[in-house]
């Protein structure tokens, strides 16, 4: 079965972070400049700051760890409780699919998708079950389609007769005719 490893890394105490939790404390403190010796007080080292953000890393990647192998056994006991010609088909499928990550989240995907319909058997592969449905189908599924939408104010685009020479520069027929050579334009 396809499995990607999850690194371990370590929170690596920078002095970037430790100037962005002075700077933070700052900020804390100019907030409420009445009570900002009482506040300073109250505020921790930056040294006691960068370790409890270290310990709560290591509790948070563990906690992170132990799902993850959670839902590795939950997968793999579905796979097992399966029977042998459709659970190799979703291992051949798991194992060849080069756009899902071995992941044991995307895994599930595929377990729910198989259950739910979306991933079908058919002559001992594992296939999506429709990706285009015919229009009589769907019509009968969804109903007739909306009709197009027109502009902004509910009117229907249409294709213009105009001639183009009489199209004004900003693409639509005005009220006006176009001008004529010879003709008076001036206000009357």
């Amino acid at each position: 079965m396809r499995f990607s490893r999850r690194p371990r890394c370590e929170y690596i105490v920078t002095n970037r972070k430790r100037l962005a939790a002075t700077r933070w404390q700052r900020r804390q403190r100019e907030s409420l400049p009445l009570l900002g010796s009482l506040i300073a007080e109250t505020q921790p080292s930056i040294d006691d700051v960068m370790d409890k953000r270290v310990q709560s890393w290591i509790v948070t990647e563990q906690a992170n760890r132990d799902r993850r192998a959670v839902q590795w056994r939950t997968a793999r006991r579905d796979i097992a409780a399966r029977d042998p010609g459709v659970r190799h088909a979703l291992l051949t499928y798991w194992n060849g699919h080069r756009w899902l990550p071995g992941d044991p989240s995307y895994l599930l995907d595929v377990l729910h998708g198989f259950d739910h319909g979306r991933l079908v058997l058919l002559n001992g592969v594992i296939v999506a079950h429709r990706v285009v449905i015919p229009v009589s189908e769907a019509i009968a599924a969804f109903g007739k389609p909306k009709p197009v939408s027109g502009d902004w104010f509910g009117r229907r685009a249409s294709k213009s007769t105009t001639p183009r020479a009489q199209i004004p520069s900003h693409g639509h027929p005005g009220p006006y005719k176009p001008r004529q050579e010879g003709e008076n334009h001036e206000r009357q």
